[in-house]
């Protein structure tokens, strides 16, 4: 493992790469208190993200039409939901999806370059103890089937809060054009009473 520069244009095969951005016990608690917010209500949404210090507001748009940013460097995205990557595994090569190690040179992120297997799975599993330690169990515990045309299997671990529901979890990243993937942390509603889709509708729900 080694946080030296990467040099995208190496003849060598291309490093593997896990992106992290910490998500702290006091960050997770933050989250957790806006769990049950009415995340359709802008307003409301902005107002909770400006109590808590972050950022928000139309001067932080840029490509990723982002609308906010933790003061750890998380990136908040969703529209009627909220939805925070902290972590994103990937390869820099100049004729692939991702020409630079963007995340790695985020504020708030570094890059772990060729990091030992499993690594990307345990900032995952990291995130979850952090939010069972507040909140208790996950009420959720699913993990979807292989579906046609999709390599991955995914494991969402989720808790109700209200009318919404927390989950974390890893999905295919938008950014590299769903050639990679990423670990988040997502809010959106789910009525009390309303069961959670199948486990194999769930990469749709989530994204």
């Amino acid at each position: 493992m080694s946080d030296a520069p990467l040099d995208p244009c190496d003849d060598e095969d291309p490093p593997w790469i896990v992106a992290v951005c910490p998500l702290t016990p006091e960050l997770a608690a933050q989250i957790a208190s806006m769990a049950e917010l009415d995340w359709s209500e802008d307003a409301l949404a902005e107002q909770a993200m400006l109590a808590a210090g972050w950022r928000t507001g139309e001067d932080l748009l840029g490509d990723l039409e982002e609308k906010a940013c933790t003061p750890a460097g998380h990136l908040v995205y969703g529209d009627d939901c909220f939805a925070m990557p902290f972590a994103y595994e990937y390869y820099v090569h100049p004729d692939g999806a991702i020409g630079e190690d963007y995340w790695g040179a985020q504020p708030g992120w570094h890059s772990l370059i060729d990091p030992p297997e499993g690594t990307f799975d345990a900032q995952l599993q990291a995130v979850v103890d952090t939010f069972t330690a507040l909140l208790g169990p996950p009420d959720v515990d699913v993990t979807h089937e292989r579906r046609p045309g999709l390599d991955y299997t995914w494991r969402y671990r989720a808790w109700r809060r209200g009318g919404n529901i927390l989950v974390v979890a890893s999905g295919l990243d938008g950014f590299s054009y769903a050639q990679f993937e990423h670990a988040f942390v997502q809010i959106r509603s789910l009525p009390p009473g309303t069961p959670l889709p199948p486990a194999r509708e769930l990469p749709d729900f989530f994204w």
